[in-house]
């Protein structure tokens, strides 16, 4: 049990990590104009589609439910961000940050409570 615990844990502070490196890139975006949006429209789709598969990961290793919300809200964040709702984007990334402190905050309580942390 502490094992899944542990994963769960590490995947989602991994996972929160990258979210703010996310959300800090998609603040970049609203600057950009022609070719240069489009290439980071791109990058950002590569970027969060890789952080979807992170997730889906996180949801396999785990059976948390909390990463599949987590995987749903990166998804709908690439939509957002390839209809131009910068702002939207930016909010689910926020709901996204959520669902894996939520995972974080229940991992590190059951970990305390077995003396392991």
């Amino acid at each position: 049990m502490a094992r899944n615990e542990v994963l769960g844990y590490q995947f989602a502070e991994r996972i929160k990590s990258e979210l703010i490196i996310g959300s800090k890139m998609l603040a970049v975006i609203e600057s950009l104009g022609g070719s240069e949006l489009e290439g980071a429209k791109k990058m950002l789709a590569a970027f969060f589609d890789a952080l979807a598969i992170d997730a889906g990961m996180a949801l396999k290793a785990t059976g948390d439910p909390e990463f599949a919300m987590v995987e749903e809200k990166l998804n709908q964040i690439q939509r957002n961000i390839e209809a131009a709702d910068y702002q939207e984007a930016q909010a689910t990334i926020g709901q996204s940050v959520s669902h894996a402190t939520t995972v974080c905050a229940r991992t590190m309580t059951a970990l305390m409570e077995k003396g392991l942390i």
